[in-house]
């Protein structure tokens, strides 16, 4: 049974990390389908099209990517009206504690973890105190 109040949107231009991240999420017992979007004009354009739908929005963010940057994505869902449906995990090769620093002044940053995330990291992130409660019905052990 998929959940149709919830969509997750996979952003990385990094076709190989995308295949890995969905593939972990499954594995970790994520039962919803996933959106894959090679750059953060993908995501937003996802984003626009969709924000009438009564779903929560779950992103997987990565920060270098061409067209449009985790940043600049973060810049510019920030006076969108969608903006309190979306829950972002940045995920970057990136190993600076400023960049991790930087992510959280972003409201909407719940964590930020390093590439690539393992089955174990995607359960970490779904368990997390901000997410308690809003994955139990999707998820399956």
């Amino acid at each position: 049974m998929t959940n149709h109040r919830l969509k997750i949107l996979l952003v990385d231009d990094d076709k190989v990390m995308l295949f890995l991240h969905d593939t972990f999420l499954k594995r970790s017992g994520i039962l919803c389908d996933t959106v894959l979007c090679y750059n953060g004009r993908e995501a937003l354009e996802y984003l626009d099209m969709n924000q009438g739908m009564e779903t929560t929005f779950f992103v997987l963010l990565d920060i270098n990517m061409p067209v449009m940057n985790g940043w600049e994505f973060l810049r510019a869902i920030d006076d969108k009206p969608y903006l309190p449906k979306v829950l972002i995990v940045m995920v970057s090769s990136a190993t600076e504690e400023s960049e991790k620093a930087r992510a959280f002044t972003f409201g909407q940053v719940i964590d930020y973890q390093q590439k690539p995330l393992t089955v174990e990291t995607c359960r970490r992130i779904l368990g997390s105190e901000r997410l308690r409660g809003f994955f139990g019905d999707i998820i399956h052990e």
